[in-house]
């Protein structure tokens, strides 16, 4: 009886560490990847995907990015810019949170900096995730450090870049239209002004008849 007992309360001990065990073996998703996700997407509402990828590609060509792969029909974008670590005249403290002289003396030849996008829609919202990877080469091509780019700041700049380029977007083709409404205005306008002397010739035509 007494074996009986103690193997009883043997295995109420054992039951609320084998709960506490199995509750904290639940799969949860880390903090940290939850606010990059967040930092690195953004929503607009009433925005075709093709204009987006179009505003989205500007943006690259003006940073300086290679553009390697597109498909608006997807929504997908892929870009990379290479950095040459002899040039002193740019800066990339930024990207790679490391001085050129720093990289140089630590054997880095080239410094890349790759970016992906993907568009998707839902319903008339426009959900837009753009994540960075930075690489870094010695002199023989071969890859020394990567690791994706986890600046909040820099993600913050580059969608204020891409609104800037979809504000400009909406402003050409705004004055594309006007231009185009005001040119069939004025051939209507002289249209119309046409259409008198075309009257009172007939009129002369048929008195001289």
């Amino acid at each position: 009886m007494k074996k009986i007992l103690a193997i009883l309360f043997i295995l109420c001990l054992a039951l609320p560490v084998c709960a506490k065990k199995r509750q904290s073996e639940t799969v949860i998703v880390p903090m940290k990847q939850l606010e990059k996700r967040e930092y690195q997407t953004r929503t607009y509402d009433n925005l075709d995907k093709q204009f987006v990828t179009k505003a989205l590609l500007n943006v690259y060509q003006d940073e300086g990015f290679i553009i390697y792969n597109v498909n608006s029909l997807l929504g997908f974008i892929y870009a990379s810019k290479d950095y040459n670590i002899a040039d002193s005249e740019t800066d990339i403290s930024k990207e790679f949170g490391f001085t050129k002289s720093r990289l140089s003396y630590n054997g880095v030849n080239v410094a890349t900096l790759e970016s992906s996008v993907n568009i998707t829609d839902y319903g008339k919202d426009l959900k837009i995730r753009v994540n960075f990877r930075r690489k870094l080469f010695n002199m023989y091509g071969n890859a020394q450090f990567i690791e994706d780019l986890n600046d909040e700041e820099y993600y913050q700049k580059f969608f204020e870049k891409v609104e800037n380029a979809i504000q400009l977007q909406k402003q050409s083709i705004k004055t594309i239209q006007d231009q185009i409404q005001g040119k069939n205005e004025q051939t209507s306008a002289e249209s119309e002004k046409q259409e008198p002397q075309v009257e009172q010739e007939n009129n002369n035509d048929e008195e001289n008849s």
